[in-house]
């Protein structure tokens, strides 16, 4: 037992010192490339970030497990909303001048692509897993959103005023050691995690949308907290809108095209009940995010913050069979 509390610990000590270190060098970098903080958030940190739940997919689908990696990719979008960034909106006073400046009509594509991949999810998991050719469409959408986002840039620039005067060698060296120190500390309290409930008889998939989810979370928990302590709100959005496009786009579209070249298949098939509750969940929880990026007050924000926390716990609940 001493062991999985010294492996938690450690991994949280790593996941705090990671984070702040990502976040800094992902502005530095924003900075001395001229691209919005925004964009920067979303490429650099949403992907970074996603990193944990892509290493699970591909070992977790070798394994004849892809349960776990489809599970943990719709939990870890649940929790990036109802768990980190209910936390931000909680616990870190953010100002409304500084949230307004931050939303802008960048985000409307990225949140139009977020929803329409939600869309797609209803199809493709309808019949209870993900095979090779619904793989390719979650990649070939992905393409097409950055070569239209691609153009859309020729028609508005977004560049942002400070300049970075660091070496960009420099400022790529601190991103890598921030994101290895990230998933290190993440891979430890996973590991600990993974442990601790070895002994509770529960399926695959409950585990990757629980335990896996919540553990491949902290980067993006993390890392929001580093940026709004910062008054970077426009990272914190960027960091959970890229991680939850990539966790659809590129976690879920793995499962399919490991499956087809290894010749391998889940040991159990999702439960339709099950796709359903959380396809349901997810969409609940983006239009929240959607609905406070539209309408900032304090005291919405708050209530909306209770509202999503609570909802996930209620959620977590559920899946354990507890009743509510």
């Amino acid at each position: 037992m001493s062991n999985i509390i010294f492996l938690l610990s450690i991994g949280i000590i790593l996941i705090g010192l990671g984070a702040n270190l990502l976040v800094s060098s992902t502005e530095s970098l924003s900075a001395k490339l001229n691209i919005s903080h925004f964009v920067s958030s979303f490429i650099f940190i949403g992907l970074a970030t996603s990193s944990p739940e892509i290493f699970i997919t591909i070992l977790s689908t070798m394994n004849n497990e892809s349960n776990i990696a489809i599970g943990n990719a719709l939990g870890s979008n649940i929790a990036n909303i109802a768990f980190v960034f209910a936390l931000s909106l909680l616990f870190v006073k953010i100002n409304k001048a500084d949230f307004k400046n931050a939303i802008n009509h960048e985000m409307i594509g990225f949140f139009k692509c977020l929803v329409f991949y939600i869309i797609l999810l209803i199809p493709i998991l309808w019949n209870n897993k993900i095979d090779f050719y619904e793989s390719i469409g979650l990649f070939i959408v992905l393409l097409l959103f950055v070569i239209w986002y691609k153009k859309s840039l020729k028609k508005d620039e977004n560049k942002n005023i400070k300049t970075s005067e660091d070496n960009i060698y420099f400022i790529l060296f601190l991103l890598v050691i921030g994101l290895t120190v990230l998933l290190e500390g993440t891979d430890l309290f996973l590991t600990g995690a993974h442990a601790l409930a070895k002994h509770i008889n529960i399926s695959n998939y409950v585990i990757g949308l629980s335990i896996t989810a919540i553990g491949s979370s902290l980067p993006e928990l993390a890392a929001s907290i580093v940026s709004v302590k910062k008054k970077n709100i426009d990272f914190v959005i960027g960091n959970i809108l890229g991680s939850n496009i990539f966790n659809i786009a590129i976690v879920m579209g793995l499962v399919g095209l490991i499956e087809a070249l290894l010749n391998t298949s889940s040991s159990e098939l999702l439960a339709r009940k099950d796709v359903i509750r959380d396809i349901i969940m997810i969409s609940i929880t983006t239009l929240a995010l959607i609905v406070v990026a539209k309408n900032y007050n304090s005291y919405f924000v708050k209530s909306m913050g209770i509202i999503l926390l609570t909802s996930f716990i209620i959620y977590q609940m559920t899946l354990y069979g507890f009743s509510v």
